[in-house]
């Protein structure tokens, strides 16, 4: 295999992926409900019911309702038929690495599934034009977005939806947990807010330490980021992209090589927290718990 070949490959799937992870923070104008209980007989209902609602608590709403939008976003439903696929994805890939990891991992995921999925079928589009692709609200309900392009040998999709599943879950672990002991202290100056939306490249969050420009925008987004990125893309590109220090020989500038470095050591840094965060709070090896995930995405279209 030509590594150099495949590595550039895999940097332009983190490049698509950061460009389409825009945003994940719902606005305050819908207020979180708690989910009812589903009572419809509709084949999708059913299958929700008997292996999501019942198993984790967890409700999942398909057939479109406007309130899950703010008024100035526009967005299509989930094909009917698309519905019980993506939940088939959500318990395979999603719940199903913490089930076979270890004891501790599953009662990890039953307390922290979210209360409530919503899916939507295409990007979420604001009036500005931006597009989102995915959020959380209130550490209860979680929103996943184009889902109508479902395709399990697209790995571009494949990684997004699942980059969103775990960016979103890891909001609703800092917010009943909090973020690890002395993150907010390892690059407080790489934070930049909104200014994240201005143009960051991934070279230039890379030497600030963080793994996308939206990880920029604040502690909070770098967690969910640095976590969700580590389970889900391919182990090869993201230890090369973000661990592996650079040969400054292929830089002609040589500081800026050593910046990328240094960026790359805050990263590893906040790996060894999240790692040590896992390990004490859950009993979880974030490492094992990725390689299940990987093994998994790699079977499961078969």
């Amino acid at each position: 295999m030509n590594y150099r070949n495949f590595n550039i490959g895999l940097f332009l799937i983190g490049i698509v992926i950061t460009m389409l992870i825009t945003a994940c923070n719902k606005s305050d104008d819908v207020e979180y409900k708690a989910p009812d209980v589903i009572l419809s007989n509709h084949p999708n209902d059913i299958y929700i019911r008997e292996n999501i609602l019942n198993r984790y608590g967890t409700a999942i709403r398909w057939e479109w309702d406007q309130r899950f939008l703010n008024k100035d976003q526009t967005a299509d439903p989930i094909k009917e038929d698309l519905v019980i696929p993506v939940t088939k994805l959500i318990e395979e890939l999603w719940i199903k690495p913490f089930l076979v990891l270890s004891d501790d991992s599953k009662l990890f995921i039953h307390e922290y599934m979210p209360k409530e999925l919503v899916y939507i079928g295409s990007y979420i589009y604001e009036s500005e034009g931006e597009r989102m692709l995915g959020y959380a609200e209130s550490g209860a309900r979680v929103i996943l977005i184009n889902l109508n392009s479902f395709d399990l040998n697209d790995r571009i999709w494949l990684e997004n939806q699942l980059i969103t599943m775990h960016h979103e879950f890891s909001h609703i672990v800092h917010q009943k947990k909090g973020l690890p002991n002395e993150y907010n202290n390892i690059s407080p100056s790489g934070y930049i807010g909104e200014g994240w939306r201005n143009g960051v490249s991934l070279s230039d969050a890379i030497k600030r330490g963080m793994v996308s420009a939206y990880a920029t925008k604040n502690q909070f987004e770098d967690f969910a980021q640095l976590t969700s990125h580590f389970f889900v893309q391919d182990t090869v590109y993201f230890n090369s992209t973000y661990l592996k220090d650079s040969n400054c020989e292929d830089f002609s500038d040589p500081n800026s090589c050593i910046e990328f470095n240094n960026g790359k050591e805050l990263i590893r840094t906040k790996l060894d927290l999240i790692r040590k965060f896992y390990s004490e709070e859950f009993s979880i090896n974030i490492d094992v718990l990725r390689d299940t995930i990987q093994s998994r995405m790699s079977a499961y279209k078969n």
